[in-house]
C-alpha cells in the first residue's frame, strides 16, 4: 500500500531540511570567520613585532606597520607596539654618541632649563627651541658650571630654572645663581653638617621648587636643612644624623613640606619639615624587599614610590603617619636607577638597566596602568627627569648622552595612537613590495590592497577595507 506524505508533512519535511542546511551554513560561515580572525591576530601580532625590531633603524616604515597592526587587530600588545613607535618619534639627541656619556640631569618644572652632567664637566642648557613653535628651533647649550665635577652625579633645578644645587667632591653642595643662563654665578656653599672629613661626602640632595629650601644627605647619615632665601648667604635651620648611617636619596612633595628619605639598604622614612627647624619623623615603610632605591614622592604628598629589582611599590601617604602599600609595579628593568614623577595625571617615568623607560600612569594609585615605553637604543639609563605637566622628559645614558623627549600629545596617543598617527598629510602607504616582506602570503587586497593605487595599500583605511571584506 503506497502511502503519500501529506501537504503539510512536505512542508515539514522542506523546513527540516532547511534548517539543516541553514546550520551547515551557519557553522561553515562562524568556521571562516574564526579562522580569519585568527589570521588576523597572527598577522597583526608578526607586523608590530616588526615594527618593534625597525623602530630605531626605520621609524617610518615601524609606524606604517604598526598602524596596520592595530587596524588589523586592536589588542594591547599592538596599541603599545604603536605607541612606543610615535614616542620614538618625538625623541632628539641633545649630544648623541658623545664618547664621554652623560652621568646626571636636571630639568626645571616648565622643561625650557636642564643641567647636564658629563663626565667631567655640567651644561646648562635651554630647551626653549625645541618647545616653541619654530621648527627649525635648536636646544642650545648655554654656559659651562666652573668647578672639579668629575666624581659628581647629584644635580638639582628650582622650579623656574633660575636656582641650582651641585654636589662637590669636598662633601659641600653648591649654590649657582642661573638668571642669566649664559653667564651663572656661584652664590653659596652648603653641606650636611658631618664632622668628621671622611664622611663629607654627599650622597643625595633635594632642591624646593621655590629654590628656598635645600636638603642634603652624606656618608654617614648626616642630614641637614638649609634656608636659601638669600643665595649668597644660605642658613642652616637643622641637622639630623639618621641611625641607618649613608643616606642615599631625598624627595620633597611641591610644597617643601614633606620629605622621604632613603637611608642604608632600605630604610625608607617620611619627614614633616613644615618647620624647617625641627623636623620631625612621621613614619617609616615597612618593606617587602631587601634593598631599595630609587624612591619619589608626589607632588601633593599623597603616595611615595619605592623602587627595587623589577619592581616599584607604590604607598599611600594620606595619613603621613600611617603609610600604606597600596599596589606593585612589576618592571623589565633588574635594576631601576631613578623615578621621575610629573604633577598632571601623575605619569611615572624609570630609569634603570635594558635601555627602555617604562611609562606609569598613577591617576588611580590602586590600579597603575603600564601605557608604553621609552626606547633609548642604548645599554640603560642611568637617569631620567621630567616637567611637571609631563610634557618634556630628559634621559641620561653613558652610552648614548642625552635625549630629549616631546611628550605634549602623549594623552592624545594613549587615547587614539592611530588617530594621532594617521593625522600627518602622508597616508602611511605600504608598497606591495613591503607588504610581501612583512606580511608574507597574506592576501593583500583583502587589507586594502590595491583600492587606492595599483601597487599601494593605505595603512590608515585597512579597518574601512576589512569592513568592505
Amino acid at each position: 500500500m503506497n502511502i503519500r506524505p501529506s501537504a503539510k508533512g512536505l512542508v515539514t519535511i522542506g523546513l527540516v531540511v532547511l534548517g539543516v542546511i541553514a546550520t551547515i551554513v551557519s557553522l561553515l560561515v562562524y568556521v571562516r570567520q574564526e579562522a580569519l580572525m585568527k589570521e588576523q591576530a597572527l598577522l597583526a601580532r608578526s607586523l608590530a613585532l616588526q615594527a618593534s625590531e625597525l623602530r630605531d633603524v626605520d621609524p617610518y616604515t615601524s609606524l606604517k606597520l604598526g598602524v596596520a597592526a592595530v587596524h588589523i587587530n586592536a589588542d594591547a600588545a599592538s596599541r603599545k607596539a604603536l605607541l612606543e613607535s610615535l614616542l620614538v618619534l618625538r625623541r632628539e639627541d641633545l649630544f648623541s654618541m658623545d664618547p664621554r656619556g652623560a652621568s646626571s640631569v636636571a630639568l626645571s618644572q616648565d622643561g625650557h632649563v636642564a643641567l647636564i652632567k658629563d663626565a667631567d664637566e655640567i651644561g646648562v642648557w635651554d630647551l626653549s627651541g625645541m618647545l616653541d613653535e619654530n621648527p627649525e628651533g635648536e636646544a642650545e647649550e648655554r654656559a659651562e658650571l666652573e668647578g672639579d665635577y668629575e666624581n659628581v652625579d647629584f644635580l638639582a633645578l628650582s622650579s623656574d630654572g633660575r636656582t641650582a644645587l651641585i654636589g662637590q667632591d669636598n662633601g659641600t653642595a653648591a649654590l649657582w645663581d642661573l638668571t642669566n643662563l649664559a653667564q651663572p654665578t656661584r652664590s653659596g656653599t652648603i653641606n650636611a653638617g658631618a664632622a668628621r672629613e671622611a664622611d663629607r661626602g654627599i650622597e643625595a640632595l633635594a632642591l624646593s621648587r621655590d629654590g628656598r629650601t635645600a636638603c642634603v644627605g652624606d656618608l654617614d647619615g648626616n642630614f641637614a636643612i638649609w634656608d636659601l632665601s638669600v643665595r649668597t648667604k644660605p642658613i642652616r635651620r637643622s641637622h639630623v644624623r639618621l641611625p641607618a648611617g649613608r643616606i642615599r636619596s631625598i624627595s620633597l612633595d611641591a610644597d617643601a613640606r614633606l620629605a622621604a628619605i632613603l637611608a642604608g639598604d632600605r630604610d625608607v622614612t617620611v619627614w614633616d619639615l613644615s618647620r624647617p627647624d625641627n623636623p620631625i619623623q612621621l613614619s617609616r615603610l615597612e618593606l617587602p624587599f631587601n634593598t631599595a632605591e630609587p624612591i619619589s614622592i608626589t607632588a601633593d604628598g599623597r603616595e611615595i614610590l619605592v623602587g627595587s629589582s623589577q619592581r616599584a611599590d607604590v604607598w599611600s601617604l594620606a595619613d603621613p603617619a600611617k603609610p600604606i602599600h597600596t599596589a606593585t609595579l612589576d618592571m623589565p628593568n633588574q635594576d631601576l636607577y631613578g623615578i621621575a614623577l610629573s604633577d598632571s595625571e601623575k605619569i611615572a617615568l624609570f630609569a634603570g638597566d635594558g635601555g627602555s623607560v617604562p611609562v606609569w600612569d598613577l591617576s588611580t594609585p590602586s590600579r597603575p596602568t603600564n601605557t608604553s615605553s621609552l626606547k633609548n637604543y642604548s645599554r640603560e639609563v642611568s637617569h631620567i627627569a621630567v616637567s611637571a605637566d609631563g610634557e618634556v622628559a630628559l634621559t641620561a645614558s653613558p652610552d648614548r648622552g642625552v635625549t630629549m623627549w616631546d611628550l605634549r600629545d602623549l594623552p592624545e596617543m594613549l587615547e587614539d595612537p592611530v588617530g594621532v598617527a594617521c593625522n600627518a598629510p602622508d597616508s602611511l602607504k605600504i608598497t606591495r613590495e613591503e607588504w610581501t616582506r612583512y606580511a608574507g602570503d597574506a592576501d593583500w587586497t583583502r587589507y586594502g590592497g590595491g583600492l587606492l593605487g595599483k601597487d599601494t595599500l593605505a595603512a590608515c583605511s585597512i579597518d574601512w577595507a576589512l569592513s568592505l571584506a
